[in-house]
């Protein structure tokens, strides 16, 4: 049963016949990973606290520097210099006090993702390098943890959600099945050398809580099995069907 407290900080939501009392209390007792607190992983986290998701996980082992103030909200130019992850909590914190933070000033590493993964209901992927991504897709469908992918560069950004593996659909296809080859630098350029317009960013880490969210409420149906894509330029949306690969290297035959 909510506090009164709660019931007035989440008096929007629970308001809404799809969410009640009882949505908002699985979302305070849920548990979340974000793997990245910069320019996805900032509104992604902020909306996330806002929400009530009642145990979230930062993981991020970089500092803040200048370059990333265009786009990463959770810090400002006081905070350079600092662990993203501290200035994260901090903000975080001071939003929502009544949700627990838990920083962690580290990179996501083989010998430490499936016991993270394993740990918490919802993983939500802002990672800005492609080992993290493929780190974190294969070890999502080793356990069954469902998996919100964004990314962004320029003025693009894709979302999509993956759930294979235990308890998931036999046909739902994992991120291999979608991103089947890992890219070189040439084809999937970072931030720092093809640039990103803020806003894109802000865009898709949105869209990243919304389906976290809507995974722990389960509402609006499947999420899965698609792969969508922003155009900032023109302000547009294209949907792309997914599907499962029996060749796929990490859930194929």
């Amino acid at each position: 049963m909510l506090s009164d407290e709660n019931l007035e900080r989440y008096a929007r939501q629970a308001i809404m016949p799809d969410i009640g009392e009882e949505g908002q209390e699985r979302l305070l007792e849920s548990r979340m990973l974000v793997v990245g607190a910069g320019g996805l992983g900032s509104p992604a986290i902020f909306y996330l606290a806002a929400a009530g998701v009642g145990n979230l996980t930062i993981m991020d082992g970089e500092t803040i520097d200048l370059t990333n103030l265009n786009r990463q909200i959770l810090h400002t130019t006081a905070s350079i210099g600092s662990p993203k992850v501290k200035q994260a909590a901090a903000t975080v914190r001071a939003l929502n006090p009544g949700i627990t933070v838990t920083p962690l000033d580290e990179r996501l590493e083989d010998d430490n993702v499936e016991a993270l993964l394993a740990a918490h209901d919802v993983v939500v992927d802002c990672s800005d390098n492609v080992d993290t991504r493929y780190r974190l897709g294969d070890a999502a469908h080793r356990t069954g943890t469902p998996l919100v992918f964004g990314g962004a560069v320029r003025t693009e950004g894709q979302l999509s959600v993956f759930h294979s593996g235990a308890g998931a659909d036999e046909d739902s296809p994992c991120y291999r099945c979608v991103f089947p080859d890992m890219p070189d630098a040439m084809q999937a350029p970072g931030c720092s050398e093809a640039g990103i317009l803020g806003p894109v960013t802000g865009v898709i880490g949105t869209m990243q809580a919304l389906a976290a969210v809507r995974l722990v409420l389960g509402i609006g149906g499947k999420q899965t099995g698609k792969l969508q894509l922003f155009d900032g330029r023109y302000g547009s949306f294209m949907e792309i069907s997914t599907s499962r690969r029996a060749d796929c290297a990490c859930c194929g035959a």
